[in-house]
């Protein structure tokens, strides 16, 4: 089923906060320009221009009305910049806000003239008292002249250092366990836990951070994940993938991990997407754009590359780690380990600029160069990639800190919300701590900052790792239904197990 949000910078936010909610206590309103960002199910504008009313174009008498050549200035800037338009107003109250009947009808009368114009439905915005937003989307009833339904929001985000969500409790119902989670729950309220079971949260990457990470937010509360990954398990991740087990080899990653959350989640009702795609493929790309925060749990440039670009164009934030081992040329002796955890996209450093890709790198990798033994061949494979003599327990503390990055943003405890870049040095047992950098004068995520689907870049494409990857997947589910029959095993049986797996799937 398709869902609706919005997102709103924090600049964008104090400015509509200062205009909107007056000291005399009446209502006042204005418009703005919408971008969309279209992922897989869920649908959101991204406020892009405030566009307020002038002296003669509105009037303030408790309730508040606009002027016709006011709307008609707003369908002449929104034609100009292609954008979609947002109509704003306020209410005399706190929390998520319903309408009134002439709310119903000012909405209603615009969405014709703004769809015919810009093509894009009307986006509805009402602010509380308290900061709080509520909003829907207008859309075209199909096969009736000018008619439109109201489609309301499950939750309007505002986008900077921190993380602040309003949610429609209408659409998404606060659910947790408080027996369950007396202890958590003890740490930072029923309020808290309540916001924090209700964040859709996207992991890309299920190996041996992601697994981990998956294992901490289950036991936290959360309860809706979205899994990305292309891979499948191999013997060699067992000693690193949290809840992974022997007869999962050749399942694929985010199934296994599935099956872990289920076990030991906390919260009452769980509900867990899963794409069997790399994030440099569209449908993985698109799946990824319905997470409200992505944890970036990959070693590779190019996967880096697009989380960094979804964290600044479709300001969905991103939390990354990385680690690094060092060992001598034998591999018999650790010489050094170092960890980083950060949290990128706006109002903060972008992946690239904090050194954990290069541009020059994602682009062999799309080029399929990476992964050609004969172009890598010599290299120093530490200029480009993350080693890999990576062990459980360094996995499970980049884990941990990346979790905290995320409590850090969406918290925000003290009133600090962003603590920076961290990077732990395992021989020496110590934590460098970073929060002042910021992104090179000329870089380019600056640029698409809150452009969505408007950013006129493809960061996706085709990723052959990943294709091969689940052809392979396919062509071994296909041997073993051939093995059991082969053996004579209850047709019943083979069957049933072949339509599991692709349910699973």
């Amino acid at each position: 089923m398709k869902t609706f949000s919005v997102v709103i910078t924090d600049e964008i936010h104090q400015q509509l906060f200062a205009h909107l909610i007056r000291e005399d206590e009446q209502e006042d309103l204005c418009f703005a320009t919408y971008i969309p960002s279209s992922g897989l199910n869920r649908s959101t504008g991204i406020l892009s221009q405030i566009i307020l009313p002038e002296e003669d174009e509105r009037n303030v008498h408790g309730n508040v009305g606009f002027l016709p050549h006011y709307f008609e200035r707003v369908l002449k800037i929104a034609a100009e910049r292609k954008e979609g338009i947002a109509f704003l107003h306020s209410h005399p109250s706190s929390g998520w806000q319903g309408m009134s009947d002439d709310d119903v009808v000012a909405e209603t009368r615009m969405s014709p003239s703004v769809m015919g114009l810009t093509g894009l439905p009307l986006l509805g915005l009402t602010l509380g008292t308290d900061g709080a937003w509520s909003g829907r989307f207008w859309t075209k009833n199909e096969n009736e002249k000018r008619r439109y339904s109201c489609n309301w929001c499950e939750t309007v985000r505002v986008v900077g250092r921190k993380l602040s969500i309003t949610y429609n409790d209408a659409l998404l119902p606060a659910i947790f366990d408080s027996e369950k989670q007396l202890r958590t729950i003890s740490a930072w309220g029923n309020k808290t836990q309540e916001d924090l079971s209700r964040l859709k949260i996207g992991i890309v990457g299920l190996g041996s951070v992601g697994s981990v990470v998956a294992e901490i937010l289950a036991r936290t509360g959360i309860s809706n994940f979205t899994l990305i990954d292309f891979d499948a398990v191999e013997e060699k991740n067992l000693d690193r993938l949290t809840n992974v087990f022997k007869d999962d080899i050749g399942r694929a990653k985010v199934l296994a991990v599935t099956d872990g959350i289920r076990k030991s989640a906390t919260a009452p009702k769980i509900k867990i997407t899963t794409c069997e795609y790399s994030i440099c493929e569209k449908p993985g790309y698109n799946t990824a754009l319905d997470c409200d925060i992505l944890f970036s749990c990959v070693d590779r440039p190019w996967p880096r590359q697009v989380l960094n670009f979804i964290s600044y164009a479709h300001l969905i934030p991103v939390i990354d780690g990385g680690i690094l081992v060092r060992t001598n040329k034998r591999n018999t002796n650790i010489i050094g380990a170092d960890w980083k955890a950060q949290t990128v996209g706006y109002k903060r450093a972008c992946l690239e600029c904090l050194g954990q890709y290069k541009t020059e790198n994602a682009v062999l990798e799309i080029s399929g160069k990476l992964d050609d033994p004969d172009y890598i061949k010599g290299l120093d494979k530490s200029k480009f990639l993350d080693a890999h003599e990576n062990v459980f327990a360094f996995s499970s503390h980049l884990a941990s800190m990346e979790v905290l990055q995320m409590l850090t943003l969406f918290i925000a405890p003290s009133g600090v919300s962003d603590v920076g870049q961290q990077l732990y040095h395992f021989v020496l047992g110590s934590m460098d701590v970073d929060s002042n950098k910021e992104c090179h004068e000329n870089c380019f995520f600056q640029s698409v900052i809150g452009k969505g689907d408007f950013a006129n870049v493809t960061v996706y494409g085709e990723h052959a790792v990943a294709v091969a990857a689940r052809s392979l997947r396919s062509k071994e589910i296909l041997s073993n239904i051939v093995n059991d029959v082969q053996h004579k095993k209850s047709i019943f049986l083979v069957i049933k197990k072949y339509f599991k797996s692709l349910l699973n799937r």
